[in-house]
């Protein structure tokens, strides 16, 4: 995934999901299919092409969190996102966070070992497991579980999601049977 910070805290979804033909003829050729757009000078970490954006770490008070930006006018509140974030509340087994982070706070948890696994999700792809990012020249290596293709929460996230979705699995009130 290739990097690409939004300038000058300006925003807009036209600017974010219609990227220059610049950017993405840049991103391809460097070997990346999506765009992970930061905000501000400071780096806020905020989606990934026009999905939303995950990361499963150990945060910097030494707990496993799964994180993703908050809802502050810069990001496309889907149902996907939200359908991610109330799974994984309901599962209790780590914190679930939406609050801002920065690409070096993000950098400095790949380099101690400490991001466990990374993932876009949307309507479209359901959850996109991120193996690598492009950031200030280097290479960052994110984990992709045992087998290389995904970690075990976004595994566990797009089945579960599947599953509900096919009915096979129900979850609250977001489904009903409906009798044939």
């Amino acid at each position: 995934m290739y990097v690409e910070t939004q300038l000058h805290n300006f925003h807009s979804y036209t600017q974010k999901f219609t990227p220059s033909p610049h950017i993405s003829k840049h991103t391809y050729l460097q070997g990346y299919s999506q765009i992970l757009w930061l905000f501000g000078d400071e780096q806020y970490v905020t989606e990934v092409g026009s999905m939303n954006f995950f990361v499963f770490w150990k945060n910097s008070a030494g707990k496993n969190e799964l994180i993703t930006a908050p809802l502050d006018g810069t990001i496309l509140p889907g149902v996907t996102r939200d359908s991610i974030l109330q799974l994984a509340r309901e599962w209790g087994e780590f914190e679930v966070a939406e609050k801002s982070y920065t690409m070096t706070e993000m950098s400095e948890a790949v380099a101690e070992g400490r991001l466990y696994e990374a993932f876009g999700a949307g309507t479209a792809a359901i959850v996109a497991p991120i193996s690598g990012i492009a950031y200030k020249g280097a290479e960052l290596a994110v984990p992709c579980g045992k087998d290389g293709k995904a970690g075990d929460v976004a595994k566990r996230l797009y089945h579960d999601l599947a599953d509900i979705q096919y009915g096979r699995k129900a979850f609250g009130n977001w489904s009903v049977v409906a009798a044939a």
